[in-house]
């Protein structure tokens, strides 16, 4: 890769954490250039997720609840009469049989970002940026019940009492939120809202290059700036409010003319901080009570990621790129200092993820230098997907990214 290609293609790589679109190069600005530019981005299919054993699942169908007559035992105390009344007619055990349905809480979350980033050559290897992502989430909620038999119970036993017609005609929905309230979490509802994430530094340092080879060493540190974990929140993202580095080491080589590839390795670290948690009393504990909050020790688990990216330069306008890259991440471990179940917070945050990617890049900056434009700059179009993984989420990210050269 020419050079002036290594100048445009610079800083892709920063707010990864975020958008995880962008492909990685070994490129570092020259001394005293700035580059502003301004990143939009758009992260969809999150309501989908890889579970323990690699199937892609929508998140409706892995939170359902199966509300039988044993469910609902577990969940109302009131329920265990309302079984044992209706197993006192006949001899069919009718009360066991008894079956609200299967409750299915369905969600279309998207997240959108705007990511002013600014860099700066501090000398012809090192280069220092600074992003501030602003991030937009919505998400259209709704609730439905499916498979239920109660049509049969209402037709056999309606009139008998008006405890019994209560329960017969009880409106799931209605009831799942007021349940939600009295354990003090917040009611399920549509999302619609703007905030700061997660503010990231970068440090981008060159140990060589070569006209056909470069090695960079990259730094990034995001800063606990986002909106911190809510225990009360079952539709908040709660991935922001995190201290972390992540290191990366990139090497570049030229294939030819136009070719060049660029294989990497990242190690992401978290450090450990403390959150309010609600932990669970057992394994079936799947809403704890607000009793049950408690602040605990949280160490997220680090992430190691290794991929690479190939690149083609089609001419001196345009460049395109595709990769791949395999992530695998560490399961996180809580603590605290009431002997709870600390350990059923950690279930399933192990994970893995392989990811796909690919872009096409305008540049202007070979036209500027030969007197053709008016401004370097550059404009890219990036789309990534997550191909298969184990407890996360599927992420179809589409970024387009402005930069400016001066």
């Amino acid at each position: 890769m020419t050079r002036i290609s290594a100048v445009i293609l610079a800083f892709y790589c920063f707010l990864g954490a975020q958008s995880a679109s962008a492909l990685l190069t070994t490129s570092t600005l020259p001394e005293g250039i700035n580059s502003p530019s301004f990143r939009f981005g758009q992260i969809d299919k999150v309501s989908e997720r890889y579970t323990q054993d690699g199937t892609l699942m929508r998140l409706g169908d892995i939170k359902s609840i199966v509300f039988d007559s044993a469910t609902l035992t577990r969940m109302n105390p009131d329920a265990k009469k309302l079984i044992a009344a209706l197993n006192s007619f006949g001899k069919h055990k009718l009360g066991d049989d008894f079956n609200f349905g299967v409750l299915r809480i369905h969600t279309l979350p998207q997240v959108r970002y705007f990511a002013p980033v600014y860099a700066r050559g501090m000398t012809s290897k090192w280069t220092l940026a600074l992003g501030l992502p602003v991030v937009s989430y919505k998400n259209k909620i709704s609730i439905s019940q499916d498979y239920s038999n109660l049509e049969y119970y209402r037709e056999q036993f309606s009139g008998l009492s008006p405890e019994l017609d209560e329960a017969l005609n009880l409106d799931l929905e209605k009831a799942t939120n007021e349940t939600l309230q009295t354990k003090g979490y917040k009611a399920i509802a549509d999302r619609d809202e703007s905030f700061l994430g997660d503010v990231q530094v970068a440090s981008i340092y060159k140990f060589f290059e070569t006209p056909n080879q470069s090695l960079i060493y990259q730094a990034m540190i995001s800063l606990p700036t986002g909106p911190g974990y809510d225990p009360d929140d079952l539709a908040a993202l709660n991935i922001f409010g995190r201290t972390s580095l992540t290191s990366t080491v990139a090497y570049s080589q030229s294939l030819s003319s136009r070719w060049s590839v660029v294989p990497y390795a990242s190690y992401m670290l978290y450090r450990e901080d403390s959150v309010v948690a609600r932990v669970p009393l057992d394994e079936d504990d799947s809403l704890p009570d607000i009793a049950s909050k408690q602040s605990v020790r949280r160490q997220i688990g680090s992430a190691n990621i290794l991929g690479s990216n190939a690149f083609y330069e089609i001419n001196d306008r345009w460049i395109a790129g595709v990769g791949y890259e395999r992530l695998h991440k560490d399961g996180d471990r809580y603590s605290g200092d009431r002997g709870s179940r600390y350990d059923l917070l950690s279930k399933n945050t192990q994970a893995k993820a392989n990811r796909m990617k690919a872009e096409v890049t305008y540049s202007s900056v070979k036209s500027y230098l030969n007197k053709a434009s008016l401004i370097p700059m550059m404009v890219s179009l990036e789309i990534s997907d997550v191909v298969a993984g184990v407890n996360v989420e599927r992420q179809l990210s589409q970024e387009l990214n402005l930069m400016l050269f001066f």
